[in-house]
């Protein structure tokens, strides 16, 4: 087993389990910051912004998006993907699966160690048979601006170095499997359905599972690992976007019939039940989504900051997972260090202090520091942290890409030790 996938894989789910919302301690003020680069919120298509339907989708090629599946690894995380289940050693939800059941091989101590971290990711929304279900116009669009569509998964789909037309290609190739339901089934708009469509979500116990923001009902119990399963349900916010009304419809009556594998039980619902909870849910009134707090820069320390004090408490545990030395892992550095879902070599490395002063590649296969200003004048590796957080309250940046991809930022507290360190000189 190479050592990232093994022995480095606790420390991802250390750091996810550890990690949290980023906020300002309280009564310091945060240092002065230079205006921010100019951040795209997220489309509609989302569910960021403005409600209701997708855009028209016009096809691309769905046996390019299957190459793009396989070039960008979407197996590595998902089954339905059409392509072969890939080795243990790049399974990231079934290396999860078998630290949790006792079945990789490691000492009882180490397995011991890293269980509890890795409970919580160990589930993914298999991709089979979307094209029963969801509209392509919103796969493109997710697969572009990701968002937080499952939240009892503490993990999002990872915003990955795609183009609209390499999306557009994924989106029509997911959804050219399984056999669309009968989109043409009446739904009515009438108030008196849409009304009573929102009474049948608590009755029928629909919000046991789901979160429906906005719509004022009380949503599932958070972080029960006991319901592990609910970390799969989608927040229904997004129902409408994601599908017509005549499929909720159809999904309603009887959700293995659209998807083998669902994890969504039968109801026992009558059609007209089906069809007034699908009312609501394509029609119905949602309040907007409370805003999220804008992320704030802590202030630099002003003690001393030292190497193994970040490295302990942020590269061993976040960083080293995706870049490691390549000579001490079996040859596999991890996506950014010799390549990975859809990414080219960068040769970044956060096994060592030497490694990291080393920086990395750009794309012309130059050696560039990890430290360099961006035009927001932060040093490169203190930008990543600070876009993913961002990323985490809706706003995109098209110069630096948020780190730890797809996964929780750092708190705040984190992210002011790497910002002190480097303001430090970097001392060992």
């Amino acid at each position: 087993m190479k050592l990232w996938a093994s022995t480095v894989v606790w420390a991802l789910a250390l750091v996810l389990a550890v990690t949290c919302a980023c906020s300002s301690k309280s009564g310091a003020a945060p240092s002065p910051e230079k205006p921010q680069p100019a951040a795209r919120a997220r489309p509609a298509s989302t569910g960021a912004a403005v409600e209701g339907t997708t855009a028209a989708f016009e096809a691309g090629s769905a046996e390019h998006g299957k190459a793009l599946v396989g070039e960008f690894q979407c197996n590595r995380c998902h089954a339905g993907t059409g392509l072969a289940a890939p080795k243990l050693d790049q399974d990231c939800v079934g290396c999860h699966e078998q630290i949790a059941t006792d079945k990789f091989q490691a000492s009882a101590g180490k397995l011991a160690k890293w269980k509890p971290h890795v409970m919580p990711y160990r589930d993914v929304p298999s991709l089979g048979e979307l094209g029963a279900r969801l509209r392509p116009s919103w796969v493109m669009g997710y697969l572009l601006h990701p968002h937080d569509l499952r939240p009892g998964l503490a993990q999002t789909m990872p915003r990955l170095q795609l183009t609209p037309e390499q999306a557009r290609d994924i989106a029509t190739y997911l959804t050219s499997s399984g056999t669309p339901a009968a989109p043409n089934v009446a739904v009515p708009t009438e108030a008196v359905n849409v009304a009573h469509g929102k009474e049948l979500l608590s009755q029928r116990g629909c919000v046991g599972c789901h979160q429906i923001t906005g719509a004022g009902l009380a949503g599932p119990p958070k972080n029960d690992p006991v319901l592990r399963t609910l970390g799969l349900a989608p927040d229904l916010r997004f129902a409408r976007q994601r599908s017509e009304p005549g499929v909720l419809v159809r999904w309603l009556l009887d959700p293995a019939k659209l998807k083998h594998d669902a994890a969504m039980p039968k109801l026992g619902l009558s059609e007209a039940d089906a069809r007034d909870l699908a009312a609501f849910l394509s029609f119905g009134e949602l309040e907007a989504p409370p805003p999220r707090a804008r992320f704030e820069r802590l202030p630099v320390l002003t003690r001393h900051v030292g190497f193994d004090e970040v490295n302990e408490q942020v590269f061993a545990v976040t960083c080293r997972h995706c870049h490691t030395n390549p000579d001490l892992a079996d040859g596999d550095g991890g996506p950014g260090n010799t390549g990975g879902f859809g990414f080219k070599p960068r040769k970044i490395d956060f096994s060592s202090y030497q490694g990291i002063q080393s920086g990395g590649v750009d794309a012309k296969g130059e050696r560039v520091s990890l430290f360099a200003p961006t035009s927001e004048g932060l040093p490169r590796l203190v930008a990543a942290l600070v876009a993913r957080a961002r990323e985490d309250a809706g706003q995109e940046s098209d110069e630096v890409r948020g780190m730890p991809l797809g996964l929780p930022p750092l708190s705040g507290e984190q992210i002011q030790l790497v910002e002190s360190w480097v303001a430090q000189g970097r001392p060992l």
